[in-house]
């Protein structure tokens, strides 16, 4: 069964799901499928609020 790392909950767990870019665009990133990840929504959500604090660092 797949997980999401974030959170360690099933990735079908009946929540909204996201695609999200590991490496962003802005940074490069590509839309390939090698880049790309499903994230719950709240996952997603914390995954960019945690970039956002990197890099205010």
């Amino acid at each position: 069964m797949n997980r999401i790392a974030i959170c360690g909950e099933p990735l079908f767990n009946g929540e909204e799901l996201n695609t999200h870019h590991i490496v962003p665009v802005a940074q490069g990133g590509r839309d390939d499928i090698e880049n790309l990840q499903h994230l719950h929504h709240a996952c997603h959500k914390q995954e960019h609020s945690k970039s956002k604090s990197t890099r205010l660092k």
